[in-house]
């Protein structure tokens, strides 16, 4: 169940300040009007659903994928955007809570999420749409969150249970009047048209998108849900040398909404591919590793101005096929020094692995686990959110 603290009065918080002359009267003044109520009580703590990725829900400073709030992911194409969303989604899954993909690409095939998620592709509690307009998109967003929210309201759903809706991607997603006037055009136009609204459907998937960001961000509050929506990245072509050099010389399509309107702006890119001797890049492919780059946060504090952290896939050589859970607690357990690393041996809990693929091979599964323990409580410690969802 959910992990919560319990909430702390004014009273208990500052008494000095709870006390003085004049709280209880303008205590009486605010509660005239519809909204106003103490502060601590509107301005809640950042909740959060931890993932499948220890690694990013470290460098997110909130223990795991914040709900009631929007992201936007983005990203090169074929670089692990979609896997990155699957897995949150997943996460959700496997913490009790629902995911809602809204498959705006209409290219994720099952048999792939077989791969990722197992069992779970099945849960009846993983719902998917593939919308043919905008508007269906929106709605159904829209319908899905409020039934939820209703659900709680009438007891049919524990209070804390929340959903994960991931639209993949928006810039799928098209308003059916751009649609019929780019038919229109195009049928008129001798020579045709690819964008068939002169240019101008680009704005009005902007508009469209910072219409929809603007509801969204109540619902997600109203609701206690989380949305995560795919962008796609263009070539900028007013980038600077220096952002040239350094690959910043991209830009996010979809309008300035999606930048400003969210809580969390998270890239992910190709690191690189991962071999089964790392020292050999001849050796045999085992998998890929994903940069993730945390380059806007409104939910916690940042230690640089783009956190970055990473997350693998096995292609099922060395470790089963699917996300690298035991890859990815190796790596963020040796940074955390709770696995102790020293001449190429690697130990834990008095454990101890010759080589890093033994440890992949070899380690059991109640030893992760204790793994991922260690390594939560090293870093929840300093947490200021709440944990919802089953341990």
């Amino acid at each position: 169940m959910a992990r919560r603290a319990r909430e702390t009065t004014a009273a208990e918080f500052a008494p000095e300040v709870s006390s003085r002359p004049g709280a209880k009267a303008f205590a009486e003044i605010a509660a005239r009007s519809k909204g106003f109520r103490p502060a601590r009580e509107v301005l809640r703590r950042v909740r959060a659903v931890p993932t499948i990725f220890p690694g990013i829900d470290h460098k997110l400073r909130v223990g795991g994928w914040p709900i009631e709030r929007i992201s936007v992911v983005h990203g090169p194409s074929g670089m692990g955007k979609t896997a990155l969303v699957q897995g949150v989604g997943f996460s959700f899954l496997k913490r009790g809570h629902g995911f809602a993909l809204v498959d705006a690409e209409h290219t994720t095939p099952i048999t792939w999420l077989d791969v990722l998620m197992g069992a779970y592709a099945d849960d009846p509690m993983f719902v998917a749409s593939r919308p043919s307009n905008y508007e269906q998109a929106v709605d159904d967003v829209q319908r899905h969150a409020e039934g939820i929210g209703e659900a709680k309201a009438k007891g049919r759903l524990p209070l804390d249970t929340t959903c994960f809706f991931a639209v993949d991607s928006l810039d799928r997603l098209m308003p059916i009047d751009v649609i019929e006037r780019m038919k229109k055009h195009a049928a008129e136009n001798k020579d045709g048209s690819v964008d068939g609204y002169s240019g101008a459907s680009g704005m009005i998937q902007a508009a469209m998108n910072k219409a929809w960001l603007s509801r969204l961000v109540p619902l997600m509050h109203d609701t206690g849900c989380a949305i995560a929506l795919i962008a796609r990245e263009t070539e900028d072509r007013n980038a600077s040398a220096n952002d040239r050099k350094w690959g910043n010389d991209w830009k996010v399509v979809g309008g300035r909404a999606l930048k400003f309107d969210s809580s969390l702006s998270v890239r992910v890119a190709h690191a690189k591919m991962i071999h089964e001797d790392e020292k050999d890049y001849k050796s045999p492919v085992v998998g890929e590793l994903h940069l993730v780059e945390i380059r806007k946060t409104k939910v916690s504090a940042r230690e640089s101005e783009v956190e970055r952290c990473w997350f693998s896939t096995s292609n099922g050589a060395l470790t089963p096929v699917g996300f690298d859970r035991t890859r990815d607690l190796l790596e963020l357990g040796c940074d955390l020094e709770v696995i102790k690393q020293g001449g190429g041996r690697y130990a834990f809990g008095g454990n101890r692995w010759h080589g890093k693929n033994q440890f992949l091979t070899k380690v059991k599964p109640e030893v992760l686990d204790a793994i991922e323990v260690a390594c939560r409580a090293k870093f929840d410690s300093q947490l200021r959110a709440d944990i919802v969802g089953a341990p």
